[in-house]
């Protein structure tokens, strides 16, 4: 730390040092460049200059302290040099942040100056250090650096040369780290505080050029808003001299509308752009933003939408920059600039930008208040010449001083010829000392009377003209041609007087004022002052809120059309009439007058009347007609036209009744009104008296007159009802009375000649309906019995065509069941093993079981005349179980039975019972399957002691029977198409009340159909049936011959003859069974009914009753069912013996035993 006197000794040094050195040879170009810059400021007075000068004169003293010899010498020296050299680097850095008007930067610059003024300091507390001096160095280089970056960004996008040359300037520019040295200083340093010096005296010029630009471009505008009266061409040259100054590579103005901003004028855009934006909402865009804030200001496309920034981006647009366009008093569009490159506005940039946009506001609000001035001028003129009437104006001596087209057109002459020229060498007919013939001793006012130069009538208006407050200029007159006007008023007159309607006019009041001799005549009146003054709405509607509804609807609507009402007469008759009517108001709108026009529609009303009674009529005989023609619903046609007569008649209630033609009796089919006699008294009796004045008179038409003719209880209720008027239409069709119509009505009515005719005529064409409706039930019923005959017969075919099926398949199962049932009781009699025999009763017992399935299916396909019989009804039951065995099984539908101990026969026909419980199960079966497999079915039988009668009972458990009481109807099904007639349980029913018993079907109350099947008892019981043992007594004697196409029978057949002791012959066919005949003697034949070949087993027979004719009583037929119609008829008509197949070892042994024992007798008897 240097003490007061070597600091004064310091001083003095340096102060030597300066005088007595060549130092000013050191810097001469600095001290230029202070001096120049010193120049420029003295001229231009710009703010950034003065930090400038402060700093090259900082800079200046840096230069000559580090040029003193004894620098190095003196650490004081280097000190001061350095403390000159931050103030050099602030000076510089603060004048560019003021150019570039960045305030905000400049607390960083003092910041870091007065960092390296600390350093410099410590530096001379602390003594030389390297670590200090690093520090001033990078605090002035940042200093440097933060002004060069600020003077970029604000360089970026102008073309400016000072600033973008200052700029590396700046960054060279450095604190020399060893002042003193001989090489320290170069030329390079020269260079650099040169350039720096030209740059800022450049920035300062291009400053001033851009000022004079300014004003430049503002003089040009206002010259051009002065010049120019066409906004379009204003807007253009405003945008072009923007678009050259800012270097935008296109502009455009944009108008406000409303709440939107329309794109005016444009120069640079492409026609996309222009196309999908010409129209942005104000509230929307970035424009709308910059409106609102009153200010200019700028956006880059990247904060626009994508579209709207791809549209910039092919325009080359790097920011916009947005103007409002101020009027006098509203902004009125906006100025736009894209620019190509992005750029810092300085606010006196964008304050001349306002500028510009102002004065541009300015000069459109000018031009368009012009227009309008202009537009209006015009206007008035063409409302001037618009007006047909003619105006004149002239001066106190008669002069003309304005006139319109009118006048002219009338003079056909120019504007020219008439102006300032006198009004009597213009107008026609002008006397020559009257210099307006227009003009009458009040000076304004109205006149109307003979034109006095164009002829006809006219309507003169005249008032004084002035201009500029000053009075007695000219006078006015506009004169209006009324002839036309009086000629229509006579017309109206006339037209008023003559016209066929009635007119009138009332007061607002209603008070008549005024009418013409029509309406007059059409109230009936003699003279039109019995109508004058009196109230209309009273005096002449039959209703006087009719009026009142006019008059409303005039006040709402200042008009009425079409207003039917009626009006009364003065003899006191009505007149209907059509009224079309309208108001006059006053100034204040209140109607004072109305007007009315009445046509007389009174015959036109009759004749509507009429045409509708006659269309109602059309449409009630259509109707029917109709019904007739579609429906053969009786009901149905009854009722439709009951309501279309009782319409059409205005009767309040009707009936129609049906007679039945056996008894005469009347049945109600239709009727109308909930208290008709129809609806309280379904039928009743014709009484005698009616009877005797329908047949004797044959009436048409009875009326209230014949009321007495009526069943007392008809009378009485119609009495009831208090009817007074009465009708019936009678029904006739063929001599004979079908039924009748019935209209009454409680309030008396006269029906005209019309009306009943045509009440007959639609009477005479129900009957013919009712009549063919009955034909064709009829002809349906006779169809419907023919139809069921012939399901009957088909029905017939089928079942003879499946018996014929079943007979074929019998015949070829009994067969092989022959021989296995006949080797089966054979080898019951073999010596067998306990085992072996169980075997052997095994399939016997199931071998009988299939001849049983064999037998039930014959007696179930055959039909045959009914054979009644003792029957066991256990046996009936369980063989039809056995049809339907394996059907049950496979569909898991379990069997319950339930059989008395004391269990009935009956005297039946075991194949007919056998078909009904069939039918039965079938359809149990049937309904148990349509909710799936399984179920039950419980069969019981017994005694029903209440009846007296077998009772056979079957539960199922399926859905139940949906209508019990017609179950038993023939054709009634509810099974699918194709899978039943409806006919099954009506036989079923035939053939229980055939056999005097009686079926019955309901629904179970725990679900499922129960049907009971009750017989008539027998006493007669069943014994039991044990099977015939094979009796082996005595061997037969005799010779057999067997006859049987199959081989296994013929067999068995040799088998069991021979081992009972007789001789066999066998033979294979017919033929065979002749030739042995006869050439052989038999004692017996035993021969197969049905035999192939040439010879059946018939004509065998008839063979033997004509060549051997003893042999004929000797004959065994094997059957396969007894019952097959060709069989029984042939056994029947020659009384032969017959077994059936499979037939018993027994059976057969002693049926021959019994014919050979016969033929023993007989050959004794014959021996003796």
């Amino acid at each position: 730390m240097m003490s007061p006197a070597t600091s004064g000794g310091f001083w003095q040094q340096v102060l030597d040092q300066l005088l007595y050195a060549d130092v000013l040879t050191k810097g001469p170009d600095v001290l230029v460049l202070l001096a120049a810059t010193v120049l420029v400021y003295r001229t231009f007075r710009e703010k950034y200059l003065f930090p400038w000068v402060l700093g090259w004169a900082a800079y200046l003293a840096y230069r000559l302290l580090s040029a003193l010899p004894a620098i190095r010498m003196v650490p004081e020296i280097i000190l001061l040099s350095q403390l000159c050299y931050v103030a050099a680097v602030t000076g510089f850095s603060l004048a560019v942040l003021q150019y570039v008007r960045k305030k905000s930067a400049e607390i960083w610059i003092l910041g870091l100056a007065l960092v390296a003024i600390c350093a410099v300091a410590m530096r001379a507390i602390w003594g030389d250090s390297r670590v200090l001096l690093v520090a001033v160095i990078v605090t002035t280089a940042a200093i440097c650096w933060i002004a060069a970056l600020q003077l970029v960004l604000f360089a970026s996008g102008r073309r400016q040369f000072g600033a973008w040359l200052m700029v590396p300037m700046l960054c060279v520019l450095h604190l020399d780290a060893n002042p003193g040295r001989p090489h320290g200083y170069s030329g390079l340093d020269v260079a650099i505080e040169l350039l720096l010096g030209l740059s800022m005296l450049i920035i300062v010029l291009d400053h001033s050029r851009e000022r004079t630009e300014r004003l430049s471009l503002i003089n040009g505008i206002t010259n051009m808003v002065a010049r120019t009266h066409e906004s379009g061409t204003l807007v253009v040259s405003a945008l072009e001299q923007l678009k050259k100054h800012t270097g935008a590579s296109c502009a455009w103005y944009r108008y406000m509308l409303q709440d939107k901003l329309l794109i005016q004028q444009q120069i640079g855009l492409t026609e996309r752009y222009v196309s999908s934006r010409r129209v942005l909402k104000l509230d929307e865009s970035h424009a709308g933003a910059f409106i609102h804030a009153g200010a200019p200001g700028t956006f880059l496309p990247s904060e626009s939408d994508t579209e709207t920034a791809s549209l910039f981006g092919e325009m080359h647009v790097a920011q916009v920059v947005v103007v409002p366009v101020k009027g006098k008093n509203t902004v009125t569009g906006t100025i736009n600039l894209g620019l190509p490159r992005k750029r810092v506005f300085l606010p006196e940039e964008l304050a001349f930008l306002s500028s510009i946009a102002d004065q541009l506001g300015i000069g459109l609000e000018n031009q368009h208040m012009f227009e309008q001035v202009v537009r209006s001028q015009r206007q008035w003129v063409s409302t001037f010449d618009s007006i047909d009437d003619i105006i004149l104006v002239h001066d106190d001596a008669g002069r003309i001083m304005r006139t319109n087209r009118a006048l002219l057109q009338r003079l056909g002459k120019k504007i020219n010829e008439v102006i300032h020229e006198p009004l009597g060498s213009v107008l026609p007919n002008v006397p020559p000392k009257i210099h307006c013939p227009y003009c009458n001793e009040q000076d304004e006012g109205y006149m109307e009377g003979p034109d006095p130069c164009f002829g006809g009538y006219s309507l003169v208006s005249t008032s004084s003209y002035s201009e500029g407050g000053t009075a007695g200029l000219g006078t006015i007159h506009i004169v209006k041609d009324t002839t036309e006007r009086r000629a229509a008023e006579e017309r109206y007159r006339l037209l008023f007087e003559e016209v066929g309607e009635g007119v009138y006019i009332t007061t607002g009041d209603g008070r008549i004022l005024e009418m013409n001799d029509a309406f007059v005549r059409m109230l009936g009146y003699d003279d039109r002052r019995e109508l004058l003054n009196a109230e209309l709405g009273k005096k002449v509607y039959q209703k006087p809120e009719d009026r009142q509804r006019i008059i409303a609807e005039i006040q709402a609507k200042n008009l009425v059309r079409n207003f039917e009402t009626n009006l009364v007469r003065k003899d006191g008759s009505t007149l209907t009439v059509l009224e079309n009517g309208f108001g006059t108001r006053d100034a204040s709108g209140k109607v004072v007058r109305y007007q009315g026009f009445v046509v007389d529609i009174t015959e036109q009303k009759r004749i509507e009347n009429e045409i509708k009674r006659r269309n109602r009529e059309l449409n009630a005989l259509n109707t029917i007609a109709v019904i007739a023609a579609q429906s053969f619903d009786l009901d149905e046609i009854l009722n439709v036209t009951l309501r279309q007569v009782s319409d059409l008649f205005g009767a309040e209630m009707g009936s129609v009744w049906i007679a039945n033609p056996e008894t005469m009796t009347l049945h109600v089919r239709a009727w109308v009104g909930s208290t008709s006699l129809g609806a309280k008294v379904p039928e009743m009796q014709m009484s005698q008296e009616l009877l005797d004045v329908l047949i004797a008179n044959r009436p048409e038409f009875l009326t209230m007159e014949h009321l007495g003719l009526l069943p007392p209880v008809a009378r009485e209720h119609l009495n009831e009802l208090g009817i007074q008027t009465w009708v019936w239409v009678l029904l006739w069709v063929s001599g004979r009375p079908l039924g009748v119509i019935g209209l009454s009505s409680r309030t008396v009515r006269e029906y005209t000649a019309m009306d009943r005719n045509l009440m007959v005529a639609i009477a005479r064409q129900l009957a013919t309906t009712i009549d063919k409706v009955r034909l064709y039930e009829e002809t349906t019923r006779a169809y419907e019995d023919l139809r069921r005959t012939q399901e009957q017969l088909l029905q017939s075919e089928k079942m003879s065509a499946v018996g014929q099926l079943i007979s074929g398949v019998a015949h070829e199962l009994n067969n092989p069941l022959t021989a296995i049932v006949g080797y089966a009781q054979l080898l019951e009699q073999e010596p067998l093993s306990a085992r072996s025999l169980d075997f052997v009763q095994k399939l016997y017992k199931q071998t009988q079981r299939t001849r049983r399935v064999v037998q039930n299916l014959l007696s179930f396909a055959r039909q045959r005349k009914p054979l009644k019989q003792d029957v066991d009804l256990r046996r009936v039951i369980d063989e039809t179980l056995a049809l339907r065995d394996y059907d049950l099984k496979l569909n898991n539908i379990r069997v319950e039975r339930d059989f008395s101990e004391a269990f009935p026969h009956v005297i039946a026909d075991s194949h007919q019972l056998e078909q009904v419980f069939l039918n039965i199960i079938n359809n149990a079966v049937d309904a148990m399957l349509e909710g799936g497999r399984g179920g039950a079915l419980r069969v019981s039988a017994g005694i029903d002691f209440e009846h007296d009668a077998a009772l056979v009972e079957f539960r199922d458990s399926g859905p139940g029977i949906k209508e019990p009481k017609r179950i038993f109807d023939p054709f009634y099904t509810t099974k699918v198409v194709g899978k039943g007639t409806g006919l099954g349980l009506s036989i079923c029913y035939g053939i229980v009340k055939e056999h005097g018993g009686d079926i019955t079907a309901f629904n179970h109350a725990e679900g499922g159909a129960i049907f009971q099947v009750r017989l008539p008892l027998t006493a007669k019981a069943r014994e039991p049936q044990v099977q015939a043992p094979i009796i082996s007594s005595d061997a037969l004697r005799g010779k057999v011959l067997a006859v049987d196409d199959e081989e296994a029978v013929l067999e068995l057949e040799r088998e069991l003859i021979t081992g009972a002791g007789a001789d066999v012959t066998c033979a294979s066919d017919g033929a065979e069974a002749i030739r042995l005949l006869g050439a052989e003697s038999f004692d017996a034949i035993v021969i197969d009914s049905k035999m192939p070949g040439e010879y059946d087993s018939p004509d065998v027979y008839r063979w033997v009753l004509v060549n051997h004719p003893e042999l004929a009583a000797r004959f065994v037929f094997t059957v396969s069912h007894a019952t097959e119609p060709t069989v029984r008829g042939f056994l029947e008509e020659h009384s032969i013996t017959h077994i059936e197949k499979p037939f018993q070892v027994s059976e057969l042994i002693g049926i021959l035993r019994r014919i050979l024992a016969s033929r023993k007798a007989e050959t004794v008897r014959g021996a003796s």
